[in-house]
């Protein structure tokens, strides 16, 4: 009875010892300078799609619109603009700071049933995310996408296709600010 009490002893001294301390990263002030930017003022954005519109893709304009959420975190969703009227949700977006992994995470959820899980980053002047997207029919691809702020009415996002190490080229898109409160 005593060897097995001194072995649970020790497996639980091992089993402890073992263990990784856990640590927790406060969010970056980049991280909450973006979320910050991108849900001020009502937090809707609308780019236009005269660029890629055409009689498969009817789209005059994309709307995304970001709320502040819990503990550095913001969620938003896509739309469309057809005919001057808004269309149903194409995506559902959430963003948030990890703690334990010290990253920043993005997750959208919607087109068919398509979920996106990926980071999102700091580099340079722009934020870059890189997501895996994974379609209802077993179809796994991977796109990133490359945001930039030149004035504080404008957001620029450029997307990519991603294959291996490289990022081709996909769409750009200039979203402006569209001021849904009285703080201006």
């Amino acid at each position: 009875m005593r060897l097995i009490i001194l072995v649970c002893l020790s497996l639980f001294a091992f089993g402890a010892a073992a263990e990784p301390p856990t640590t927790a990263t406060p969010a970056p002030q980049w991280y909450l300078d973006d979320v910050e930017f991108l849900t001020r003022d009502g937090g809707k954005w609308i780019a236009s799609n005269a660029d890629y519109q055409s009689t498969d893709e009817t789209i005059e304009a994309y709307v995304i619109e970001w709320q502040k959420g819990y503990a550095n975190s913001m969620t938003g969703r896509l739309y469309g603009i057809v005919d001057g009227k808004p269309t149903g949700d194409f995506w559902r977006f959430q963003q948030y700071w990890h703690p334990g992994k010290a990253a920043a995470q993005v997750e959208q959820f919607g087109f068919g049933g398509a979920v996106g899980i990926g980071r999102l980053w700091q580099d340079g002047d722009a934020n870059k995310t890189e997501q895996l997207f994974y379609a209802p029919d077993g179809g796994v691809s991977s796109v990133g996408h490359i945001a930039r702020n030149p004035d504080a009415d404008t957001h620029v996002t450029d997307s990519f296709n991603i294959v291996g190490e490289d990022w081709t080229p996909n769409r750009t898109y200039v979203w402006k600010r569209e001021r849904t409160n009285s703080s201006e």
